[in-house]
């Protein structure tokens, strides 16, 4: 029966841990540690270290990747192939000027820093095609009409 108290304390503060740390990582050695303390009722404890060690092994390599899947933020940036918005057409969404170091487009629904590649004024509404990506700049130039 010690080692039930034992399987059982370690459970809650594996789980408990997972709580303040959440990775999804040390809450499969809380369950293991509950599968021990349910063996502990006709096992020795080699037998309960095994089943802790082979019930958090499976879980963690055959249930986190699922979980992470569901519950992990879906509102993080997205990955953007740069190389497919070169040469596309942006609204302008901020005023682009050089000397008051403004402008910003839209494209693709995202808001970019973007300045023209001749240092030209473009006003809000008007389009403009994307030339070139420098970090989180687009260099662009105005589109004739």
């Amino acid at each position: 029966m010690p080692f039930l108290v034992m399987w059982l304390i370690l459970g809650v503060v594996f789980c408990t841990a997972e709580i303040f740390v959440p990775s999804f990582f040390i809450f499969w050695f809380g369950i293991g540690a509950f599968a021990a303390a349910i063996s502990a009722f006709w096992s020795d404890f080699i037998i309960q270290i095994v089943i802790f060690i082979t019930v958090s092994a499976v879980l963690l390599i055959f249930t986190r990747p699922i979980v992470l899947k569901l519950f992990m933020r879906h509102d993080s940036p997205k990955k953007i192939n740069i190389d497919d918005i070169i040469g596309k057409r942006a609204l302008v969404v901020e005023r682009i000027d050089e000397l008051e170091n403004t402008g910003k487009v839209k494209v693709n629904g995202e808001i970019w820093r973007a300045m023209t590649s001749d240092d030209s004024t473009v006003e809000i509404g008007n389009y403009v095609k994307i030339l070139k990506v420098e970090g989180t700049l687009l260099k662009v130039e105005r589109e004739e009409k």
